[in-house]
């Protein structure tokens, strides 16, 4: 199955254009084509007639392109599905192997191209910057293997125990047995892998057994793994101390993020717990799904009610808040400024009005007001800021939220995050045109600024700073609009003209918003 985002930059490198050497469409040929040659199953114990489809597709300028094929059994004409890793291939191609969305090399250059099966297990053209693997296979990602690793002669199984014993507060429970199921990878860069753990606690007279789960991520750098562990732990302490006040009615009971549980500095490798209800009744719920538009309908198909997640999104806002207000610092001491997302949105608009020479003059134009204003913001003080603050950041479960993937943690304005949350809040429905969604977001979005005002104000901000916040928030919100049309309507040269209309008159209203006004308030004037 094809993400959504894998499924857009799939069909726009698909496109038969007259310039390209090589469609996407043969790269899975290409791949059975490299292995064969290198004498290497795609996986191994695979017999049987067999097909690659899509699980993953990126393309970022200047970081080439990675694939991630499924490799399905094909029985008796039926597919048999797997969303296995370990029953997974993938390609990476070097930023020097493609031109905007094209490849530059052809079929015929492709099968004749000289290949060499390296001891990680990658088969690697060198001529083409092309390379192939079974997954765990990564040479840039070489501690993958090893995290994946929970044999018995496995040097882990001691990190795991140890994990295990502090998420327990009990030292005396063994490890028996743990099994690595990998959830979410991104090839030459990082991989998310839940754990299993089975324990046994022995005592004089009796023995019991327990099971649990860690999550773990591993590094292509392992210092970076090492700075994002130490800021989670601190961030975390700092949350234990704090808890038991009362924030816009919430008690904060917990951290606003899992518990770190260390790591393995060798390889890479960070240990987390995994966020998960005390009642097994209770689910967990992914923010990507509780922050998204419900509606009802009446009889004839017309919408009765826009729902609004207003608890969820409260939530989200003191959570926000809390970290906004923490002391903890950042390693790197050089803040995210206004005049870098400036920076970033001038680029961006270079390579949207390049695909889109009809819209050209109007996207340059919003992305030089943008940057002009980015670039004169100054805020009181740079603060605590997550970096990527949206929905799939965020898990949901007892009237609680938890904040995850703390990677691009920074100092910056607290309006970037603030921005980013309400650009990616925006529903794709929204592209459309369609019904209730306008509604949806605009409600939501009220929802959410107006609890984190108040948020803010209570954990001891001035009412001018939180104000300053909301208002150049709408910058940034913009920005980050730039880089959603960025992504999502320039995605491998794709025009979508439409869609990037709407988005453009979101960048207009956000630059035109009226001072001071957020979302229908006016937090000067309440």
């Amino acid at each position: 199955m094809i993400s959504r985002e894998g499924r857009r930059e799939h069909e726009c490198m698909s496109q038969d254009h007259s310039n390209a050497n090589l469609s996407i469409l043969k790269l899975p040929a290409i791949v059975t084509g490299l292995f064969e040659r290198a004498r290497r199953p795609l996986l191994p114990g695979l017999k049987g007639a067999s097909e690659l489809f899509v699980r993953y597709l990126r393309r970022k300028p200047g970081r080439g392109l990675a694939v991630i094929y499924n490799v399905d059994e094909v029985k008796r004409g039926r597919r048999k599905y797997s969303n296995d890793l370990y029953r997974s291939v993938s390609l990476t191609l070097d930023e020097q192997a493609l031109e905007g969305a094209y490849i530059r090399f052809s079929e015929t250059q492709a099968q004749q191209a000289s290949v060499a099966l390296q001891s990680s297990g990658v088969v690697r053209a060198e001529d083409l910057g092309l390379s192939v693997q079974s997954f765990p296979a990564d040479n840039s990602l070489p501690a993958l293997a090893a995290s994946c690793d929970t044999t018995q002669q496995s040097l882990l199984l001691q990190d795991l125990q140890t994990a295990a014993r502090q998420q327990l507060g009990d030292q005396d429970w063994q490890l028996v047995s743990a099994t690595a199921v990998p959830v979410r990878y991104k090839p030459a860069n990082r991989c998310v892998i839940r754990y299993s753990l089975s324990l046994e606690h022995l005592s004089e007279k009796t023995s019991s057994h327990k099971n649990v789960t860690i999550f773990g991520k591993v590094y292509a750098d392992p210092q970076q793994a090492l700075e994002v562990q130490s800021l989670q732990q601190k961030l975390y302490q700092e949350q234990i101390a704090t808890q038991g006040c009362k924030v816009v009615g919430y008690i904060l009971d917990l951290p606003l993020l899992p518990q770190p549980l260390g790591l393995n500095k060798i390889l890479g490798l960070t240990f987390n717990e995994a966020v998960q209800p005390a009642n097994p009744e209770e689910l967990l719920r992914l923010g990507g799904r509780v922050l998204r538009p419900r509606m009802e309908y009446g009889r004839g198909g017309e919408i009765t009610n826009v729902i609004v997640p207003a608890e969820e999104l409260g939530l989200t806002a003191i959570a926000l808040a809390r970290l906004h207000t923490s002391t903890v610092q950042p390693h790197e001491s050089t803040p995210r400024t206004g005049a870098k997302e400036a920076k970033r949105a001038r680029e961006r608009a270079l390579l949207i009005a390049a695909s889109n020479p009809t819209q050209a003059e109007v996207v340059q134009r919003l992305a030089q007001q943008l940057a002009a204003r980015l670039e004169t913001q100054q805020p009181d003080v740079y603060r605590s800021a997550h970096g990527g603050f949206k929905a799939s950041q965020l898990l949901f479960h007892s009237h609680r939220v938890f904040v995850v993937d703390f990677d691009g943690f920074c100092l910056a304005d607290s309006a970037l995050d603030v921005g980013y949350f309400l650009a990616y809040l925006r529903p794709s429905g929204l592209w459309y045109s369609r019904p209730g969604m306008r509604q949806w977001f605009e409600a939501s979005a009220e929802v959410f600024s107006s609890t984190y005002r108040q948020a803010m104000l209570e954990l001891g901000s001035t009412r001018a700073t939180v104000d300053g916040i909301l208002e150049r928030s709408r910058l940034y919100e913009a920005a980050l609009l730039f880089k959603i049309a960025t992504r999502r309507v320039n995605r491998l040269n794709s025009p979508r003209p439409q869609e990037l209309s709407e988005m453009l008159k979101e960048i207009a209203v956000c630059l035109s918003a009226e001072p001071g006004r957020i979302y229908g308030y006016l937090p000067n004037h309440g």
